[in-house]
């Protein structure tokens, strides 16, 4: 009946769903990064994402009137390709990235050079034998053209036009009437710059919607919009990026077999064009993959999520087994990708930091996959994992397996682990220990249905907390439990008007309206005031089905 956004099943199958249609959206699997980092949550869906203006490079596709805005370089066409073939043509280096690079610096060759050492830490990967032998012949045929079959390539297209709506919108228009949903604004793909600046806007402002649009309008630009599947085109770093955040976008609006659809032409993400080295005269020099390594994360993710977990498992092997060959080069004295380089000490170590990350990212993917199959013997394994590749991150996961026992009902085995991270966190100051020790304390007790208990802890935690909105929402849960509807309708109502924009959370607006529904038989009056508050707060991603208005 009632929600608990930290105290939820994490073992049930996502339900298969048809394309376009808005479900509770899954949380991506959290990626362990660098704490001190203070992005913010919309660059979470980006990986090393640039600023710089679109650039579409020799792509035959490319839509034929392009607005200054989204393309710095006039197209040039690609030399002739037979029906089976495609040929690798001389393209214009993109002079804009390389002018940005030196702008703004006062020793413009080491910050070249610093940017070289990131991007091939970051880009390195491995690729299979069929694809290096391409890139190989590549590299050793300057003055040639060479030829690879199209089913060798890769040749993405958008699969649908426009998803954009906003059922908050529709809901207005249905119970408030026309003049209060003339009111709700919201930015659609139209109202920004159209650039990655104006994707990052829409992200940020949670209009995914109108983002999934806006990522459309830029593929289209570059040659890979709505009919294009299947035919020849080019690729750069940008336009990789722009179809990881389109799928990752995808995913967290529910719709995944329209994810599905537009992650078939990458394949297993592979093809020798979506490596650096096919393109020697766009990117000389460079090497390694564009391709994310958060879109490898998202592709192997996706299959569980469209019920299909063991599919999602196997991938994740394949992409840790990757990982794992890097970081052993790596401890060999040896490049990334297996060669012979003199990289020098710091950047080698800053290369295994990265990379020993990167495996504890896939290794707690594996741990959620095999959560999601209730295998728990080998997802508690798992996460146990992670701790040898995120050792800061120790309480945290000792927490996290202490409240899967806690929900399959080994209280016994989950009360040893939350004893375990209260060793662990005697070692370290701060505020961040105390409550998360207070908040095992907490769960333990609703565990055992000890509510009075339960909400004491929680109590607890919001005299030197009172901002921590899963405390508060617990704390109102278990008020309800114990015969107290008034209190606990006090305490979530208090909480959503202290501060609306962070705490109309969905799993707290679904308990609000269970409440009011149990409270009185006038709950609907009240139903559409929250409804006027999110309209004011919300972007066109939020899912109206907490309101239970429909």
């Amino acid at each position: 009946m009632v929600k608990s956004p930290s105290f939820s099943s994490a073992g049930e199958a996502a339900p298969r769903t048809p394309p376009q249609v808005v479900q509770p959206s899954p949380s991506l699997s959290k990626f362990f990064g660098d704490p001190s980092s203070g992005s913010s949550l919309a660059s979470d869906f980006f990986d090393s994402f640039t600023s710089s203006t679109f650039i579409s490079v020799s792509n035959p596709n490319a839509s034929p009137s392009i607005p200054e805005s989204l393309s710095s370089l006039a197209d040039t066409p690609v030399g002739g390709s037979s029906p089976g073939s495609a040929g690798i043509s001389q393209s214009p280096k993109p002079f804009s990235q390389i002018q940005a690079v030196f702008a703004g610096s006062e020793d413009p060759f080491a910050t070249a050079l610093s940017m070289s050492e990131m991007d091939r830490r970051s880009d390195a990967w491995i690729p299979g034998e069929a694809t290096r032998s391409v890139l190989t012949s590549v590299a050793t045929q300057q003055y040639g053209t060479v030829f690879v079959d199209k089913e060798d390539l890769t040749m993405p297209g958008l699969k649908f036009d426009n998803i954009q709506g906003d059922a908050v919108k529709d809901l207005m228009l249905r119970f408030l009437g026309e003049k209060a949903a003339a009111k709700r604004r919201v930015l659609t793909a139209s109202s920004v710059e159209q650039s990655f600046v104006g994707l990052k806007q829409l992200i940020s402002c949670k209009n995914w919607r109108a983002a999934v649009d806006l990522c459309g309008r830029l593929l289209t630009a570059h040659g890979q919009g709505y009919g294009k599947s299947g035919l020849p085109t080019s690729h750069t770093a940008d336009s990789l990026q722009l179809w990881f955040v389109r799928l990752a976008l995808l995913v967290k609006l529910g719709l995944f077999q329209n994810a599905e659809m537009e992650f078939e032409p990458f394949g297993n993400l592979d093809q020798p064009d979506l490596y650096y080295e096919y393109y020697p005269h766009v990117y000389p020099g460079r090497r390694g993959s564009m391709v994310p390594f958060s879109m490898r994360i998202l592709h192997a993710e996706l299959q569980q999520y469209l019920g299909h977990p063991q599919e999602s498992l196997d991938r994740l092997h394949r992409v840790k087994a990757v990982c794992s060959k890097i970081l052993a080069n790596l401890e060999q004295g040896l490049a990334e990708d297996g060669t012979m380089s003199s990289i020098a000490q710091e950047n080698r170590q800053a290369s295994v930091q990265l990379w020993r990350s990167r495996l504890g990212r896939v290794t707690c993917s594996m741990a959620n996959c095999l959560l999601l199959m209730k295998d728990y013997v080998l997802a508690v394994d798992a996460y146990r994992a992670v701790v040898q590749f995120h050792p800061e991150q120790e309480p945290q996961v000792l927490s996290c397996i202490g409240r899967i026992f806690l929900q399959i009902g080994d209280i016994k085995t989950a009360e040893k682990y939350f004893q375990d991270v209260e060793k662990v966190t005697q070692k370290l100051d701060g505020l961040q220990g105390k409550i998360m020790v207070l908040m095992n304390r907490a769960f333990l007790h609703l565990g055992q249905n000890n509510f009075a208990e339960a909400h004491r802890f929680f109590t607890e935690i919001l005299r030197v907390d009172p901002s921590n909105a899963v405390a508060n929402n617990n704390a109102a849960v278990c008020l309800l439990y114990l015969g107290r509807l008034k209190d606990s309708l006090r305490q979530l109502e208090a909480m959503a008007q202290r501060d609306p924009r962070q705490h109309l959370h969905e799993s707290v607006l679904f308990n609000l309206t269970t409440m009011y529904e149990l409270e009185s038989s006038r709950s609907l009056q009240k139903k559409q005031a929250l409804l006027e508050a999110v309209a004011s707060k919300e972007g066109d991603c939020f899912n109206t089905q907490c309101l239970k208005l429909a």
